[in-house]
């Protein structure tokens, strides 16, 4: 067999047969996997965080639940005296929690009655509000009303 002195082959020939990746194709695949890695980083992270605050929001409304039951309980005849409270620290499922409940006493003008009424309100307005780790963060909120006036046709 003979052979062939002083030719090369083509350089499209040598570039197929080492089969490697250029620096281009590196640093795209680098880049892409980057963007893919923190989109799923991100999308853990506020997983996690809506998680959190869907666990905060049904402790709040259980304890706001407790709550209006107490004042079922107390009647309206002690609500004022009773139910009030601003800022009462609490500690829910280990997380720093602070309540308030305001009572406001309504007469209604446009049941007949008033002023005749004047000495009972027709019915009282309950707002309890729950805010988690500062006094500031009021995030949950319930308003209610509560009468012992049955004889209402809506």
């Amino acid at each position: 067999m003979a052979r062939e002195t002083g030719k090369r082959p083509d350089r499209s020939a040598r570039l197929k047969k080492r089969g490697g990746f250029t620096l281009i194709e590196i640093i795209f695949a680098i880049t892409l996997l980057a963007i893919i890695a923190l989109g799923t980083a991100q999308y853990m992270v506020y997983s996690r965080w809506d998680i959190d605050r869907g666990i905060r929001k049904q402790l709040a409304w259980m304890n706001m639940a407790s709550r209006m039951e107490q004042a079922i309980d107390f009647g309206t005849s002690s609500l004022q005296d009773s139910l009030v409270e601003t800022n009462t620290s609490l500690i829910i499922n280990n997380i720093q929690a602070y309540r308030t409940t305001i009572v406001s006493a309504i007469d209604d003008s446009t049941d007949g009655y008033y002023p005749a009424d004047g000495t009972q309100p027709d019915y009282y307005k309950i707002q309890m509000y729950i805010s988690w780790f500062t006094t500031n963060n009021k995030s949950d909120s319930v308003t209610a009303y509560l009468s012992d006036d049955t004889s209402w046709n809506f």
